[in-house]
């Protein structure tokens, strides 16, 4: 269930991004939905590299028995009379519905969210509780109120002043129940720790990671492959490393690629005035965002709409073992949505 006050935000988003597998609806209620264009198994069903995954190559009954050569067949094989039910079109949708519908998250999953102690981190988990549908849950540290160098503008509420009081905060552990996670560090994370996290044995059902644009242009550029600030083979690494556990560990996987992160409802508590007061504009001024499968050129992301997105790749099927792209833009194009994210969080104002 959604917030009653979810129509009262002042972002709004409308469609006009089409993704291989289906058309991104953005509503004005600040969520996200992807309409499939055709019912077509193909494109609902999950894919990789080398082909659908987890589903067993089949080959014909007479390419079978070339193989198996004189080898003696039971009475069962032999009979050859009996024609095979037909696979009906309805068939083929209530499959392609079933197999949509087991990508999508359940509601009250809970879902944690490494990097919560970041801006972005912590807009996740207050737009998570405010949606609703998931139960966010964080793993920090004993001391972490003391690393938190940044706190939302006009959280009124003494308790809410970090994260919701319905945030799960576990310390330094991860809680046995949780089925699917973000990361969303702001900076490059380890491979290697991404790697031990994926392979504790929790019931994961889905897991979206953070990435950078311009992961995939940087063997074409060496610019962008020896920016230092970019890093950009660290970022491929991590995608590579969530893709590998996925298939090895049986759960569905988003990457989302952002440009340079801005805005958020950090005024306040930004104690670089000159900084604070250029992602202040930024949040007032970038009224588009636009989202695609694949890469972007290069460009900057607002936070607050990186956060929604986020969990909407939990909640969209079509989202599932996708890599997309988001940045934000300050006008209207073709090829993007319309959308305000200037405080979407309604925060009042600071004290």
């Amino acid at each position: 269930p959604r917030s009653p006050r979810s129509t009262d935000l002042l972002y709004a988003m409308y469609s006009r991004v089409t993704l291989a597998s289906g058309a991104l609806l953005l509503l004005a209620a600040g969520s996200v939905a992807f309409a499939p264009i055709t019912p077509s198994l193909q494109s609902l069903s999950r894919a990789s590299a080398h082909g659908p995954r987890r589903v067993a190559k089949r080959g014909t009954l007479g390419g079978l028995r070339a193989q198996l050569g004189e080898m003696p067949v039971s009475k069962s094989e032999a009979v050859t009379d009996k024609k095979m039910p037909e696979i009906t079109q309805e068939m083929m949708m209530m499959m392609a519905l079933k197999t949509r519908q087991s990508a999508a998250l359940p509601a009250n999953s809970k879902v944690m969210v490494f990097g919560a102690l970041d801006r972005l981190g912590q807009l996740v988990v207050r737009h998570m509780v405010k949606d609703g549908t998931y139960k966010p849950a964080i793993q920090v540290n004993r001391d972490y109120r003391d690393s938190m160098f940044f706190r939302a503008d006009g959280v009124a509420a003494e308790e809410d002043k970090f994260f919701p009081k319905s945030t799960q905060v576990s310390i330094e552990e991860i809680p046995a129940d949780t089925v699917a996670g973000i990361l969303c560090v702001e900076k490059d994370s380890d491979p290697d720790t991404l790697k031990q996290v994926l392979s504790l044995g929790l019931p994961l059902k889905k897991f979206i990671v953070l990435s950078q644009i311009g992961v995939d242009a940087r063997e074409d550029d060496w610019k962008l492959k020896l920016n230092p600030f970019l890093k950009l083979d660290k970022w491929a690494q991590i995608e590579n490393t969530l893709k590998e556990c996925a298939d090895l560990y049986n759960f569905d996987y988003t990457i989302l690629r952002v440009g340079g992160l801005q805005g958020g409802p950090y005024y306040d508590t930004n104690r670089d005035f000159q900084t604070a007061l250029e992602e202040r504009i930024f949040d007032a001024d970038v009224k588009g965002a636009v989202l695609k499968e694949g890469d972007q050129p290069n460009g900057k992301t607002g936070r607050d709409v990186a956060a929604q997105c986020l969990i909407e790749c939990l909640r969209q099927p079509d989202a599932a073992n996708k890599v997309l792209s988001l940045t934000s833009v300050k006008i209207f194009r073709e090829d993007g949505v319309g959308c305000s994210v200037d405080n979407a969080l309604e925060l009042g104002p600071a004290g």
